[in-house]
């Protein structure tokens, strides 16, 4: 009774919670803004890494990327609000961000988040009480996500720990964070680590259990999804030409995973919530930029168009939630 409940749960999370950057009915190939190869890129300038700051601040050590996870900082509705399939995709709602401070100068501090596919520049101050920097900075406010960020960093740490609270009325409104100090720089070696499964409950369907013994211990159905295969961890887009015949047996969520692999290299900052769960768990991975189509070298753009192509096509990969 208790598998079929939780079944019945993650089946009404996939309905009814589930955006439509998740969705994809019509079996559509998933991309996001700024990542296709054809399309010209905004006029809004990258983020870079380190922003130059003025030469009489004294905290150069402050400057940079800010890197870790932003948790729900209510825990009394943790629970509620995760989603619960096996061990590899249970996810409580948290996701990496990058905090930059970009310049400090006479106590004023400027810099910019990034997380989830959003880049939203922040502005404050900055005081010090004994060996503690305490920082109180806002975002605009223009965007429903905006919010307040209260922080501190400890002189000749790599820590940066705090909250930051919404403006308007959201789903999670309170985050708590603790940061690890960065630096980015595009690797096009990296290769995936086995570190969580990929799976798109936005996809999920159910199918009916014949099997007596199965049954009565997952109850009437299994919940499946569109998922990943290992063979992620054997093909590198960014340093290897790819042929025909080395993409057109892959299953579908492997072609997925193989292209925004070259976006995760790139520092790219996935809105997609599958995807982000995916490469958040990735300990390389940084989320830097929200447009990225500019970086591609010549040889990713090959086989981002090759991948594509075969992508639509291609075969899907069912997983099932719940198996042991």
């Amino acid at each position: 009774m208790k598998h079929h409940i939780f079944y019945l749960l993650i089946a009404a999370f996939c309905t009814a919670s589930c955006d439509n950057l998740i969705r994809n009915p019509q079996g559509a190939v998933v991309d996001e803004r700024d990542t296709m190869t054809s399309a010209p890129p905004e006029t809004v300038p990258q983020q870079q890494e380190e922003t130059a700051m003025n030469d009489s601040d004294p905290h150069p050590d402050l400057i940079g990327f800010w890197v870790g996870y932003f948790l729900n900082a209510a825990d009394d509705d943790y629970y509620e609000k995760s989603v619960y399939g096996d061990e590899g995709l249970s996810w409580g709602r948290e996701n990496k961000i990058n905090i930059s401070i970009d310049e400090i100068h006479q106590g004023r501090v400027k810099g910019h988040s990034v997380v989830a596919g959003n880049n939203r520049p922040f502005a404050g101050t900055m005081t010090q009480e004994g060996n503690q920097f305490i920082f109180e900075v806002a975002e605009p406010g223009d965007d429903r996500y905006d919010g307040r960020f209260s922080f501190h960093i400890q002189k000749n740490d790599d820590k940066l720990t705090g909250t930051w609270n919404a403006y308007k009325k959201i789903d999670i409104p309170t985050r708590k964070y603790e940061l690890q100090k960065k630096r980015f720089q595009y690797d096009p070696e990296l290769m995936l680590e086995p570190s969580r499964r990929y799976g798109d409950w936005g996809k999920a369907k159910k199918t009916a259990i014949e099997d007596e013994e199965e049954r009565e211990a997952f109850g009437d159905f299994y919940v499946q999804f569109e998922a990943a295969t290992d063979k992620v961890y054997e093909v590198n887009a960014s340093t290897t030409l790819l042929t025909k015949k080395d993409v057109e047996n892959l299953k579908k969520g492997d072609l997925l995973i193989i292209r925004n692999t070259i976006y995760a290299r790139h520092g790219y900052s996935f809105k997609n919530r599958p995807l982000r769960v995916f490469f958040d768990a990735q300990p390389w991975y940084i989320p830097v930029h929200t447009d990225i189509r500019s970086d591609f070298t010549e040889l990713e753009k090959k086989n981002i168009e090759l991948l594509l192509r075969y992508e639509k096509n291609a075969k899907v990969y069912y997983d099932t939630f719940g198996r042991g």
